[in-house]
């Protein structure tokens, strides 16, 4: 018996697609179409070349058809996340992931508390340490924050964050974070705090989700890799005393669907290809060879193309090797696609895993 899985999708919140009409418009079809979780991703720094190769929203034709005249546009995580709060009712609302070193973090604990409360307790807080020089990244140098100490900054930052959630006037004394009586309401709605995502594949990183976490929202994991992947994290959770299978595992995964296999290729092909140099090294973290891994084809094999049935028998792989939420970073070349998109992954995939 196929077992129960749930998927958020990625809305037009970066690059030439996004305006508030359109993330509006996303997040109202996203609740309609019946996905669980509108998601949005995190950075201050935002330029042309990122548009280019950092394809969460939209597709490389679509970067390309902007012609060079364009501002780079980038919408604000939590900003778009209590927009959504606002014109939606039931979905719940995830930033993928909120980048930590970059926050005040008593600003941002009240940040996400006033959402979670006025959302009605439908926040899924996702947070990271930021991503590598290599992605071609650049908000620590322009806001001066240190590398060397961005796992640090994300540890103290999140306990400041967490203490202030469920304690009424709490202290925290910390290498990086110091504070008394830091007396903050609303608290979020959901307690102790809404439920804590940590992505990542390096060690620091499964360490934080083993320390913190909810659930694991990986990237770029094939089902085979999954099983070594999950009791991996099953013995770094053992070893802080907690139980096996205590996390949500989940994927954060390109998706494209069309009428053949060889079309939703070719519709593809591009933003993946830009793929390769906008995320380099954050592929192979769980393949046999991590030394000689192929990041294109990591990038495909971790992805789901094809038709809607190939893609809904790809996800059953997936389930079946322990992933039951996924987060889809559809490719498309205008919201009409997109929505076309979700309404035949709605109608062919999600059914098989309700």
């Amino acid at each position: 018996m196929t077992q129960r899985a749930q998927f958020g999708v990625r809305i037009p919140v970066a690059g030439v697609l996004a305006s508030p009409q359109a993330i509006r418009a996303a997040a109202i079809e996203a609740e309609r179409t019946g996905f669980d979780t509108l998601w949005v991703h995190d950075y201050l720094i935002w330029n042309k070349t990122l548009d280019s190769v950092h394809i969460s929203c939209g597709s490389r034709e679509a970067f390309e058809a902007a012609g060079p005249d364009y501002p780079p546009v980038f919408y604000e995580s939590l900003t778009s996340l209590a927009y959504c709060a606002a014109v939606t009712e039931t979905i719940r609302l995830g930033v993928a992931v909120l980048i930590l070193p970059y926050r005040e973090p008593l600003l941002a604990a009240k940040q996400i508390a006033c959402i979670d409360d006025l959302s009605g307790g439908r926040v899924d807080l996702g947070v990271g340490q930021g991503a590598a020089k290599s992605t071609l990244n650049v908000d620590f140098e322009v806001l001066g924050v240190s590398r060397a100490t961005k796992v640090r900054q994300t540890r103290e930052h999140l306990e400041a964050m967490q203490a202030v959630w469920a304690q009424d006037s709490p202290s925290y004394h910390g290498t990086l974070v110091n504070f008394d009586d830091a007396t903050i309401y609303p608290k979020p709605r959901q307690q102790p705090h809404p439920p804590i995502w940590i992505g990542g594949s390096a060690d620091k990183s499964l360490d934080m989700v083993a320390d913190y976490a909810d659930a694991w929202l990986s990237c770029w994991v094939t089902p085979d890799q999954f099983p070594v992947a999950i009791s991996d994290l099953d013995a770094r959770l053992a070893s802080r005393g907690r139980p096996a299978g205590a996390l949500t595992i989940g994927s954060e995964i390109q998706v494209l669907l069309a009428d053949s296999a060889e079309e939703a290729h070719r519709q593809a092909e591009r933003t993946m290809g830009a793929f390769e140099e906008g995320y380099a090294g954050t592929t192979g973290g769980f393949a046999e060879d991590q030394q000689n891994a192929d990041t294109l084809n990591e990038i495909w094999n971790s992805s789901l193309v094809g038709t809607p049935e190939q893609v809904r028998d790809r996800v059953e792989e997936y389930v079946a090797a322990g992933c039951t939420y996924f987060e889809l970073k559809f490719i498309y070349h205008d919201l009409e696609h997109l929505f076309e998109q979700w309404r035949r992954f709605a109608t062919v995939v999600m059914p098989a895993f309700r």
